[in-house]
């Protein structure tokens, strides 16, 4: 089987992200209501063209597997929360896929959009992901805490993920048996980013220039694609991430069972990265502007291993990288100040260090 390669990644601790999905649960407070309270507003944006400037080589042949040709597209926005005395305004925000995938479900990506009230010129805006636990604590406190700031936020459920996954699993059968498709999903997930990007760089109100980028775990990892492969966002806050794919799989601890599923099948560690290349962040890094990244990593991450850390940081031109005092799962009990760092900086602001 590999299911190890199905969600992203190749099965980047599953158990490490619930761990710290329990954890946030006490310590964001995101509640997100369903019900709309306005009509849904029908609109219409067009994907941005894929820069192939300075590619070559292997890269631009990579590119290319992310690059089509630009399309108008409709998506819908639908107001969920209002509250009088709240300062950011909640809707949701759904469009269509850039990627058809054999599912439906997974076709459309239902995001929420979280917007200031106050608004003073034309608005920075950030794209915010989760973690592989996949139940949107995370990303909702990032992306609610930088509309607090005054910073538009678009919290997207990467291919696959909550309301994008096949009830009956059938999406994990299907990569079981077509390991040939075992990139689709990140390439599926880069493509989407792009295309929320492109909504955000037309909605009314906000800069185009201004589109950030951020990621915890995963999150962090498809950050580091994403940034890579558009070339174009204008911060970059990978967390908790590193580079190196088949190193990644094939060290944690919690995808042992994985790795022996890959081996079975006769994929070891070299052939898995050759597999993952497409999609492998350390190919694209170098179009990611190192004064504009940030990166926080554990310095006792025992799912992330730090020479997969350097070597993210050494592709995309050695950014500032600050050290958190922990593990990757009590990387948890420092959520506000992760938060509030990759906030500070998103926002423009000079980061140096972690206040704890």
């Amino acid at each position: 089987m590999l299911r190890a390669g199905c969600l992203v990644v190749v099965c980047l601790t599953l158990s490490a992200d619930a761990q710290i999905a329990r954890t946030l649960t006490a310590t964001f407070t995101v509640g997100a209501t369903t019900r709309p309270v306005c009509p849904i507003e029908h609109v219409f944006a067009t994907d941005q063209p894929l820069d192939l400037s300075g590619a070559a080589g292997e890269t631009l042949r990579w590119l290319r597997g992310f690059d089509l040709k630009p399309q108008r597209f409709e998506y819908t926005l639908e107001l969920l929360e209002d509250n009088p005395d709240d300062s950011v305004r909640l809707y949701r925000l759904v469009f269509p896929s850039a990627f058809n995938s054999p599912f439906p479900e997974n076709n459309v990506v239902p995001c929420e959009y979280y917007a200031p009230k106050q608004a003073h010129g034309k608005l920075e805006s950030a794209i915010v992901l989760d973690i592989m636990a996949g139940n949107a604590v995370v990303p909702r406190g990032l992306a609610r805490g930088l509309a607090e700031r005054g910073v538009a936020a678009l919290y997207m459920p990467m291919a696959y993920y909550n309301a994008r996954r096949p009830k009956d699993r059938a999406h994990v059968r299907w990569l079981e048996d077509r390991p040939d498709h075992i990139t689709d999903p990140p390439r599926q997930t880069v493509m989407d980013v792009r295309r929320a990007k492109a909504i955000l760089a037309s909605r009314p109100g906000l800069d185009p220039q201004q589109v950030s980028i951020t990621g915890v775990s995963l999150g962090g990892i498809m950050t580091s694609i994403a940034a890579g492969v558009d070339g174009h966002f204008s911060r970059v806050v990978p967390i908790l991430a590193g580079g190196d794919l088949a190193a990644l799989t094939f060290h944690a601890p919690e995808t042992r069972r994985a790795k022996q599923q890959l081996l079975d099948k006769g994929i070891d560690q070299q052939k898995l990265g050759e597999m993952m290349a497409p999609v492998e962040p350390l190919h694209f890094a170098s179009r990611i502007d190192p004064k504009r990244c940030l990166m926080i990593n554990a310095s006792r991450d025992e799912v992330i291993p730090h020479e997969c850390t350097m070597q993210l940081w050494q592709a995309i031109g050695k950014p500032e990288l600050l050290w958190l005092p922990s593990g990757h799962y009590s990387a948890a009990w420092f959520m506000p100040t992760i938060k509030q760092t990759a906030i500070d900086f998103i926002k423009g602001e000079p980061v140096k260090q972690l206040e704890f």
